[in-house]
């Protein structure tokens, strides 16, 4: 989805980078797991490694804790 978006115009990644995903998924708890195959984010290449890697799906939702603290 990332990289479709990226392909209409610039945006800039928020919390979408190799390590948020690797925090987000150490403190989550029973994430379910990726699906498909990781494919690469350009913004931040070794995002697509920690998927690969950890092999978890980490949903807004559980960032949304996070997200709302930006920009409250």
């Amino acid at each position: 989805m990332a990289n479709v978006l990226l392909s209409h115009g610039p945006w800039r990644p928020w919390r979408f980078r190799a390590a948020d995903y690797r925090a987000l998924a150490a403190t989550a708890a029973e994430l379910p797991p990726l699906t498909g195959t990781p494919v690469a984010s350009p913004w931040d290449p070794a995002l697509a490694q920690a998927m690969g890697e950890l092999e978890v799906r980490v949903e807004e939702e559980v960032a949304l804790a996070d997200l709302l603290a930006d920009v409250g």
